[in-house]
């Protein structure tokens, strides 16, 4: 079952019931369809390999696919080909079959955070319809691209922070994904782990619940929470399973939730 697929790995309490729902495939596609809700429904996804990730992992559970370990993304070619499967997939399953409630999902590399926010992003948003269009529900998410760009900076964390803020500031439409936890690890500078959690607490007073005029999506916490060797392949991308959890966070922040 899907809720298997969603335990394995991480220790669920209790009162999880009381705080998040975990969606069905169904109920997943209820939520963001287009025909279910009546309204033009378009989840645009865009930023750094880990929205990647995270886009897989909303396709999983939308089309109600599981992964064996020999399936799992551990570089980045196999993570280019599952989501390009994964984004055909439901493009297929959107198209092709009559009367389909299945949403329109998409993901785009132009927020990936190697060029500044406010060219390539901003354009691509305001070549939708920008702030004036309701059809779009943007997900956007990257920092450790920005913080690289700005390494050599004086101060790069408080660099990092600012353009995404900045970018927040001047486009209204975004729910923002947080970095992801990093584990210190031999591959990775002991600086990068420090400033990443750095770049992770300097955003949250501009963020929801602070701000509420910017809607975030916290996996920070949730990646940070998950210590068993499973969880990570690279000590910074997360395996497939903790991928599904962070798309349920999505949908938690996205749907509401009518529990019977």
């Amino acid at each position: 079952t899907q809720q298997n697929a969603y335990t394995e790995g991480i220790c669920i309490p209790p009162t999880l019931n009381e705080t998040l729902h975990i969606f069905s495939s169904e109920e997943a596609i209820e939520c963001l369809s287009s025909q279910v809700e009546n309204r033009s429904i378009k989840l645009m996804i865009s930023g750094d390999s880990y929205m990647k990730q995270l886009t897989i992992g909303l396709a999983d559970i939308l089309l109600s696919k599981y992964i064996r370990d020999d399936k799992e993304m551990v570089a980045a070619g196999p993570r280019e080909e599952v989501l390009s499967a994964a984004l055909g997939a439901m493009e297929k399953r959107r198209s092709e079959e009559e009367n389909s409630t299945f949403p329109f999902v998409r993901y785009f590399e132009q927020c990936y955070g190697k060029t500044p926010l406010s060219t390539y992003c901003t354009d691509m948003i305001d070549k939708l319809g920008g702030d004036n269009s309701t059809d779009y529900v943007w997900i956007i998410g990257s920092a450790v691209h920005i913080y690289s760009r700005l390494v050599n900076a004086t101060t790069p964390v408080r660099e990092t922070i600012h353009e995404i803020s900045n970018f927040l500031d001047t486009t209204k439409r975004i729910l923002y994904v947080s970095p992801p936890f990093y584990y210190p690890d031999e591959r990775f500078a002991d600086q990068l782990v420090r400033d990443q959690a750095e770049v992770y607490r300097g955003l949250l007073p501009n963020v929801a619940p602070e701000n509420a005029s910017h809607p975030f999506l916290d996996v920070y916490e949730l990646t940070r929470s998950c210590q068993w060797k499973n969880c990570s392949y690279d000590r910074a991308h997360r395996s497939r399973f903790v991928n599904r959890w962070k798309a349920q966070l999505l949908l938690n922040t996205l749907c509401e939730v009518h529990v019977q």
